[in-house]
């Protein structure tokens, strides 16, 4: 033991003589502190759950929200199942970087790769045809666990990683049969920016890996140090190079040993500077070897997974548990430095000595249930959380949507940040700035991006000129409920009215005929309607998870159904429909019960609507099959994307009694607890307990508290807060509790926008009928025609040129917001005759939508294209007679991110009665000299001259995407609109 102990202290001088001789650190006002006295809860980890199927989940380790997630890559694209990095299907690893997102369902990180090997160096990652540094393993030698994974590599060579916070540490046993390596690839994944290696010493390198993904400018700075000295040579763009630094961009990095059996690593992160990356190093894991730091990482996962405990019998259920837990407390990421210094949004250095500054925000899933359950676990991280919010809107003058390391992606919906401020607020958690996040949050509500203009002045988005229109009207609406909610609190009476008035405007989308709630285009419900299509005009989702989805009124959305048994049939039949979808592939949709898709979050709230119609066993029944069913302790344990811990902290919540249909109340619905009892250890001293001890678990329950059955649906915050206890008790049969809802029917003077009735198209060739209603037949509807008098609507009105009709209701002294319609004449020509379908969901309005008028723009989501996917377009017009044609011109879409790509030849041929060609343009040439224009758009080619009767458009389809594009191989799309035809 003597000798081991001096072997220790050896290689811990050798170590730290190998690092740079500089001041002493400044004080760190974040350093990594564990509470010793937690359960051990570690062992019902399992961090495989997730990796298969859809889960999108990485193995490797990580700290509780810590900056480094050092995991293996068993992918190097982008590709959907490979978001994470590793996917369990695969027999491959590349090697372990140290960033990975959990769970998205877009690709980005991946940096500062190290991959091991013995004998002939290999620098390009290899393929199936090519031999490089990528090795095969297998799931047998493989292990993970909550801050550690490793797995021996069919080569022999043993790997191990663990983490501190900011830190990686890696040990790699080799097998002593050959000179042992370590490769460094920069290039590693996603498109390098900016990139440096420098050589410290012969035990330390540093430098920086700027990268162009989901984020468009990430910038990292590291600083690594190796337990024994190495000799290293560098590589780039196929050539060996020497010195000791380099910026290539697809620079890669070989570290050679002598007479070594195992190295250890330690690489350390930071968003500002290599200086405070070594800053980092020193502060967690100074002095600490790699059993160290896996010893404190897994006490410090221990601490955070004791603040719920939970008793049952089933080691399973534990391990199911425990890991969502575990899922839900790795994002989001600490994005500063132990000394306060972070990356701002401008991508300037600020230093915050308070509050830890975070990235990693996936709003529009965590939401709806992770940040609640952080407001009762984790109440100091979610002040910071708020606190990097508001840090992030004086950067950048917007609060977040989805922030990803100092990036706004833009991606998803809404404004789900003032969701979070409200939920907090309203629960007490201050330690922000109120009246500043309530500026804020303003500011978010009257920007002009994704729709917000035509949303304000509409009160709903029209689908001509957005996508997923109906999704982002319901998601502000939900949004400025919460601003409501703030403006009271801030005594802004104005305020809470407006903001109340917009929350109101999902009633517009609202369809009496069909019950959901559809897209308006052209101010006209979309028809042909199928509610299980999916299309472009829901997100992610289709108008089954879409139409139950008013988070913030459902009383209001039972009263648009005119009655409860109405309502409860429609929410019956969200569980019992075909599960079948129309429409295009979604691959979010997932864990279908009917048409609820517990995979993908809009439907995450809609098992417990039952209790609005006091039908609380439905809610009970259905979550408890929820859990039972779709959640397992398997590597597809996972029914859909993680998505940054809300798939899990809806089982957390949902599995512990109760669940958040309105995050922003300060109260939760009660469920279905799973458990004899659930413990609360909450961060004021207290715990609150619910026990279901004598329930059946597949049985109805009563709520009791102070031996009284509680009195409605929900829990409120403030019982959780105070530390009460719960009691669970078994009904005798199915009845519900006492009707003292809380659910609050949004009481203000909205009146619905009427809409246009008993037209199909916008165009017409004689005269059009026009007919208008709303949804409370005692509003009066006032329109104009070409902004003439305002006129009291009576009975359809007829058109015969082209004409913009705007139109409002008024009823109860309250006018309604003003909607439009535009009808245009298009030319008599008799008919168009398509040859090869077009695809339903992007129908553009029907057979005619190519010569109606209207040309789409480079958005091919609004519904104005004609999409034809994996076969050629050919149409042929019918003139009605035989004429003197001018000229022809057609309009194609370029958008091959889209899978859209330009015909490889067009054909525009006049014909006359006898089929006989009288003129054509063979155009493969169409796209300008100098190559493409970047990004989407339109080309418009044509013809000049010829008579006859018919003209015929014939486009030759790329039909499969080519090879290097991320959907090689699959349908590639031809885009049509607007052919337009002239006379003389």
């Amino acid at each position: 033991m003597k000798y081991f102990s001096l072997l220790i202290l050896l290689s811990a001088t050798l170590w730290l003589q190998s690092c740079d001789e500089k001041p002493s650190a400044p004080a760190a006002f974040f350093p990594w502190t564990v509470d010793t006295t937690s359960l051990d809860l570690v062992r019902y980890v399992d961090p495989m759950i997730g990796t298969a199927g859809h889960g999108h989940t990485f193995p490797g380790a990580t700290a509780p929200f810590g900056m480094v997630q050092l995991s293996p890559d068993t992918r190097v694209d982008g590709s959907w199942d490979g978001c994470s990095g590793y996917h369990y299907d695969d027999s491959f690893i590349y090697g372990f970087s140290h960033t990975h997102l959990s769970g998205t369902g877009c690709s980005d990180y991946g940096d500062i790769m190290l991959m091991p090997g013995e004998g002939e160096i290999r620098y390009t990652p290899g393929s199936d045809s090519t031999k490089g540094y990528r090795t095969g393993f297998t799931h047998h030698n493989e292990n993970a666990e909550a801050g550690f994974y490793s797995v021996k590599l069919d080569n022999g060579i043993s790997c191990e990683m663990t983490a501190s916070p900011r830190v990686g540490v890696h040990r790699y046993i080799f097998t002593g049969e050959n000179k042992p390596w370590i490769v460094l690839d920069m290039a590693h994944r996603d498109e390098v920016l900016e990139c440096e290696i420098e050589i410290v010493n012969d035990h330390t390198i540093r430098g920086k890996r700027f990268s162009k993904a989901w984020a468009t400018n990430q910038q990292l700075w590291f600083y690594a140090e190796f337990s024994k000295p190495f000799t290293h040579t560098f590589w780039s763009n196929g050539k060996v190079l020497t010195g000791d630094s380099s910026s290539a961009k697809d620079i890669k990095a070989v570290f050679e040993f002598d007479n070594i059996n195992q190295v250890e690593v330690k690489v350390a992160l930071s968003p500002v500077s290599c200086e405070n990356a070594k800053l980092n190093m020193d502060v967690e894991t100074g002095g600490m070897f790699f059993a160290d730091v896996k010893d404190k990482v897994q006490r410090n996962w221990n601490a955070e997974l004791s603040r719920i405990e939970i008793e049952v019998d089933s080691t399973n259920k534990k391990t199911i548990f425990y890991t969502a837990l575990y899922h839900c407390f790795i994002a989001p990421n600490v994005y500063c430095d132990v000394n306060g210094d972070y990356q701002g949004m401008d991508h300037k250095v600020y230093r915050d000595t308070v509050h830890q500054r975070y990235t990693v925000f996936s709003l529009w899933d965590t939401y709806r249930a992770l940040h609640p359950l952080f407001t009762i676990v984790q109440q100091k991280r979610t002040g910071d959380f708020i606190n990097t919010f508001l840090q992030q809107y004086k950067e950048s003058g917007r609060l977040p949507v989805w922030e990803l390391s100092s990036n706004e992606t833009d991606c998803m919906i809404g404004y789900h940040s003032v969701s979070v401020i409200t939920d907090a607020w309203m629960k007490g958690i201050t330690g922000f700035d109120t009246a500043f996040a309530y500026e804020a949050m303003k500011a978010s509500a009257m920007e002009n991006r994704s729709g917000l203009e035509p949303y304000r002045k509409c009160g709903f988005i029209p689908a001509e000129g957005e996508s997923e229109s109906v999704s982002k009207t319901l998601e502000y609406a939900y949004d400025d409920w919460c601003i409501a909610q703030c403006a009271q609190r801030m005594n802004d009476t104005a305020g809470a009215n407006y903001f109340t008035r917009r929350s109101n405007n999902w009633k517009n989308l609202f369809n009496p005929e069909t019950g959901f709630l559809q897209a308006r285009m052209n101010n006209s419900f979309v028809t042909p309607f199928a509610p299980a299509e999916v299309n472009f005009h829901y997100t992610e989702a289709n108008a089954w998870q879409y139409s139950l989805a008013v988070q913030h009124d459902p009383l209001g959305l039972l009263r648009l159904h005119g009655d409860p048994e109405k309502f409860e049939a429609h929410l019956d039949s969200l569980f019992s429909a075909s599960s079948q979808t129309s429409g295009r592939e979604q691959a979010d949709i997932t864990g279908l019960i009917g048409q609820y898709a517990q995979g993908n979050e809009p439907s995450h709230h809609m098992a417990y609507l039952y209790t609005v119609l006091n039908e609380d066993w439905k809610t009970q029944e259905l979550v408890h099959k929820i859990c039972n069913t779709l959640y397992t302790d398997k590597p597809d344990g996972l029914c859909g994307n993680e998505d940054c811990g809300q798939m899990s902290a809806w089982y957390v919540l949902s599995s512990a009694g109760f669940y958040p249909i309105t995050p922003g109340s300060p109260e939760f619905t009660i469920g279905s607890p799973q458990f004899a009892s659930v413990q609360f250890h909450l961060e004021n001293g207290k715990t609150f307990t619910l026990r279901a001890r004598h329930a059946a678990l597949d049985n109805p329950y009563t709520f009791i508290l102070n031996k009284n059955p509680i009195g409605s649906h929900t829990l409120p915050y403030s019982e959780i807060l105070s530390g009460q206890t719960i009691d669970v008790k078994k009904q005798s049969e199915r009845q519900s509790v006492i009707n003292n809802s809380t659910f609050a029917w949004i009481h203000d003077e909205t009146v619905v926008t009427p809409w246009i009735t008993g037209v199909t198209s916008r165009t017409f060739t004689d005269k059009l009928t026009v007919g208008m209603k709303t949804i409370d037949a005692t509003n009066d509807i006032y329109y104009r025609v070409n902004n003439q008098a305002w006129t009291k609507f009576v009975r359809p009105i007829t058109i015969s040129e082209n004409s913009t009709i705007d139109m409002y209701a008024f009823g109860n002294g309250a006018r309604s917001d003003t909607a439009t319609a535009q009808f245009f004449k298009a030319p008599a020509w008799k008919s168009i005759a398509i040859r090869y379908a077009y695809a339903p969901q992007y129908a553009a309005g029907g057979d005619r939508a190519l010569i109606d008028g209207m040309t789409g723009t480079t958005n091919f989501r609004t519904g104005l294209w004609q999409g034809f996917e994996g076969v050629d377009m050919e149409v042929t017009i019918d003139l009605g007679k035989e004429m003197n044609v001018d000229s022809v011109y057609i309009g194609f879409l370029d958008d091959e991110n889209a899978w859209i790509f330009l015909p490889s030849m067009i054909r525009i041929v006049v014909e006359n009665d006898t089929l006989r060609e009288m003129a054509r343009v063979i155009r493969p040439d169409y796209v300008a000299p100098g190559g493409k224009a970047p990004g989407p758009h339109v080309a418009r080619i044509g013809m000049t001259g010829g008579t006859g009767r018919y003209v015929r458009v014939l486009a030759t389809a790329q039909k499969v995407c080519p090879q290097g594009h991320p959907g090689e191989g699959k349908p590639a799309w031809i885009f049509a609109d607007e052919i337009t035809i002239k006379t003389k």
